[in-house]
């Protein structure tokens, strides 16, 4: 089959187009096809609704007063609840053990919290606000009230605090099953570790 000769290109123009033509051919033939899969998952679709919200917040909360939405998200824990465990604070605040131990240690390093030893078990440890901790929160709070408006701008009130109640439910429902929920991964876990 003889080449198609195309006119007003030099012989390394040429040679440059057949490669990128015969490269796509070859990439096409062996790519798949798309696959048809679900995109559209409630846990994906909260992921990236709370990442680009916390991604944005936390350049805010950062510029104003040189901390993190995580911060002040942990500071505000400990200040409604003051005595509150380690513990307690991981659980409630949804940030991984390791991550909110570090940064309750920075917290404490800025004089924002205070540790205490749990008089009733010397292995807790009990968290409260600083005086400065109180004041950054209470100078923060109406940051967060103003970040939270503008994030959902585009839903009305009905539509607000629907979605506020519905992932209280949530919370509320995976808190109930969690039980039932670590019995069938260990259960998991040692099907798994069973030889074949």
């Amino acid at each position: 089959m003889r080449a198609r000769v195309i006119p007003h290109v030099g012989v390394r123009s040429r040679c440059l187009l057949f490669v990128e033509i015969f490269n796509y051919r070859i990439f096409h033939r062996i790519m798949r096809n798309a696959l048809r899969l679900k995109t559209d998952y409630i846990n994906i679709l909260l992921d990236q609704a709370a990442e680009r919200t916390r991604e944005r917040g936390s350049r805010v909360y950062e510029a104003k007063f040189g901390i993190s939405l995580r911060d002040i998200r942990l500071l505000r824990m400990i200040g409604i609840a003051p005595g509150i465990t380690m513990g307690q604070l991981v659980q409630q605040s949804a940030i991984e053990k390791t991550l909110a131990s570090k940064l309750v240690g920075t917290l404490v390093k800025q004089s924002l919290v205070q540790r205490e030893i749990c008089a009733e078990d010397a292995r807790q440890v009990r968290l409260s606000l600083t005086d400065a901790g109180v004041d950054l929160v209470r100078r923060a709070e109406p940051l967060g009230v103003e970040l939270e408006s503008h994030f959902l701008y585009c839903l009305t009130p009905a539509e607000i605090e629907a979605l506020r109640a519905t992932l209280l439910k949530l919370i509320d429902a995976e808190a109930a099953s969690r039980e039932a929920f670590e019995a069938s991964m260990a259960k998991l876990r040692k099907q798994a570790a069973r030889p074949e």
